[in-house]
């Protein structure tokens, strides 16, 4: 298998590529003999052309640059994204005929601003280009992979292992990737889809043809041929780059260039960069920003990262991308966390393609193990492991429940009963059925429930777990990762119980008390348990009646009677008396446990947790951290 990251960038594109089993970083393919290419497209004739030979070739009409930060907003911008794919997938085979060939996974990067629909949307414009199957993975989440992964950085490994911040800042976007004890937090990628370096150089236009005293003429042009706008922005870029490699040689003497208009007359438009103009244009107001400015728009999303991150604030922050070249940008992220290490990746606009690499291989690793996972509960075993334990679990469950529907439900009505508020036996059914089933609608709020059901998790999950290691030997996954006692803690190095106050454990409860509802306390009432706890209960009331008053004066109407008050009082000393006898009490918790061994209610149960874990564990399995380097 062969791992391929595409980064399409709003200014320059980069390929990476990774064998399966390379201990070695992934490799930027050539295109058109650079190792990164000008993400400008356009036509001459039928074909398509790229990058410097589309920016040169005077042949060359509906040149379009920046489409990708178009993308959201403009149809348009589909086709020019679809050429410039086909146009790069041609120029990778040009460099090798057989890159494509054998097995591939494609993962081509995205704005995480992007929702799933754009995400879609852009995965079948790569189709229509001729790559095929591709996956579309977060930019930012690509940082974080390699920021993880690469060697490139310089940095001491034990300072990786700290909470780390990925701001990668292109040409139309700034992303961030959050990882926590060398995985990416629960916070996800965040990133803003508007600000990049290209309103740098939308504005340096600008200035450009203000100043010019041709201004009417140019703003003619632009009009009629966006191609000449297009080629005059990446005059802009091209000085800006320049600019920013070195800012402190272009202190006294202006960074200049300039680009003649052929149109209907030779127009001549003059760039130039210092640091007072720089300042000015970062201070300017931008429509593409609502009228913030750059350095405000940049100042409010660092406050948002540092307020997304605020509870572990980053020890390191790694500025990746190709506008992370810029000085007030490297600043403005040190000022914004400043205890913590900011550095720059080396080769800033090959990082995101690299991480691309990186992501490819671990999501098809991490879908091969997945699938494994899944293949494990499909067989049926885990399901036939959960019927013979239930055992375990319905052996507690009916002691817990048949003293809690003794003391919190009978004993209450017979006292309503003794009082007078309930007329007669037989209007003692209603209350009865209603509480009982109120109750275990309710196990969550019994003390006794969750330990009993986090002994029979650890049971069952002894039996789970040797399966569950070995299909982590296979992937070479930590098993550690996919402990069924213990994970590790997203904001901490420490072990944290999966069984105590864990999800596991309340969403089983809330499966148990569906089943026990369901089954138990269905139809008009509570039908088994009518016939079983509670019948036996309401028949030792009765049984009393007849020790008291004798086989004749008892008849099919004593529970209808309304019995004297003193009558039943005397009744219920000797009937509480009887509950406390460990005879009555086991001959409860049978009944109750006979109905939880009907068929119906084990097969219920077994499916309904079999479910609930199978979605647990799979979560743990999308999760893991997939060793890269072998």
């Amino acid at each position: 298998m062969k791992y391929i990251g595409i980064d399409i960038g709003d200014g320059e594109s980069a390929v990476a590529c990774l064998a399966e089993d390379s201990v070695i970083e992934p490799v930027i393919q050539p295109i058109d003999g650079r190792g990164s290419i000008l993400s400008v497209v356009g036509m001459a004739g039928t074909e398509v052309r790229i990058g410097e030979k589309a920016l040169l070739d005077r042949k060359v009409v509906h040149l379009r640059s920046r489409f990708k930060s178009r993308y959201l907003n403009t149809m348009d911008a589909e086709r020019d994204i679809e050429r410039f794919a086909h146009g790069l997938r041609t120029a990778l085979l040009e460099e090798a005929d057989d890159f494509f060939d054998g097995d591939v996974y494609i993962a081509v990067g995205c704005p995480a601003g992007w929702k799933e629909n754009d995400r879609a949307r852009y995965c079948e414009i790569m189709k229509r280009a001729g790559l095929g199957d591709v996956h579309i993975v977060s930019e930012s989440r690509a940082a974080f992979f390699y920021a993880r992964y690469a060697h490139e950085l310089k940095v001491a490994p034990e300072l990786l292992d700290q909470t780390t911040l990925v701001i990668d800042i292109g040409s139309s976007t700034t992303d961030f990737a959050y990882i926590v004890n060398g995985r990416e937090s629960a916070i996800g990628t965040f990133g803003d889809v508007s600000l990049g370096g290209g309103l740098i150089e939308a504005c340096m236009l600008r200035r450009a043809v203000a100043a010019s005293k041709h201004r009417e003429e140019l703003e003619t042009v632009f009009r009629e041929s966006l191609s000449w706008k297009n080629r005059l922005e990446i005059a802009a870029r091209r000085l800006k780059e320049q600019y920013f490699l070195d800012e402190a040689e272009w202190v006294k003497t202006p960074c200049v260039a300039s680009e003649t208009v052929y149109y209907d007359l030779p127009v001549k438009v003059k760039f130039e960069l210092n640091e007072d103009i720089m300042r000015e244009i970062l201070s300017t107001p931008m429509d593409e920003l609502k009228g913030a400015t750059f350095d405000e728009a940049l100042s409010d999303l660092l406050r948002h990262a540092e307020q997304a991150t605020a509870e572990n604030l980053p020890k390191l922050v790694i500025l990746t991308g190709g506008a992370s070249r810029m000085r007030f940008f490297r600043e403005a992220c040190a000022a914004q966390f400043p205890n913590a290490q900011v550095v720059i990746c080396p080769e800033p606009e090959y990082s995101i393609a690299k991480g691309l690499a990186y992501a490819a291989r671990v999501d098809d690793r991490l879908d091969a193990f997945s699938k494994d996972i899944e293949a494990y509960f499909q067989s049926g075993d885990v399901s036939r492991e959960i019927a013979a334990s239930l055992k375990w679990l319905t052996v507690p469950l009916a002691s817990i429940l048949s003293g809690r529907i003794v003391h919190d439900v009978v004993l209450n009505v017979l006292d309503e009963w003794k009082c007078g508020e309930i007329e007669t036996i037989e209007k003692m059914d209603a209350p009865i059925i209603e509480r009982t089933d109120e109750l275990v609608r309710n196990l969550d709020d019994i003390p006794e429930i969750r330990p009993a059901i986090n002994e029979w998790l650890k049971k069952l999950f002894q039996r789970l777990q040797p399966r569950l290691d070995e299909i982590c030997i296979r992937h070479d996954v930590d098993r550690q990762s996919m402990s069924l006692t213990g994970v590790r803690s997203l904001i901490g190095p420490e072990k944290v119980n999966i069984l105590l106050e864990s999800p596991v454990t309340t969403t089983l409860i809330y499966v148990i008390t569906s089943c026990v509802t369901a089954t138990l306390c269905g139809g008009g009432g509570v039908v088994l348990l009518m016939e079983g706890p509670v019948g036996i209960l309401l028949g030792a009331l009765i049984g009393l009646i007849v020790a008291y008053f004798g086989q004749k004066a008892v008849t099919s109407a004593v529970s209808r009677a309304n019995l004297p008050l003193f009558t039943r009082k005397l009744l219920c000393l000797s009937f509480r008396k009887s509950l406390s006898s460990p005879r009555q009490r086991k001959a409860i918790e049978s009944a109750l446990l006979s109905s939880m061994d009907s068929p119906r209610f084990q097969k219920q149960l077994e499916t309904d947790i079999t479910i609930s874990l199978e979605s647990q564990i799979m979560n743990m399995a999308r999760s893991v951290e997939m060793p890269i380097v072998q």
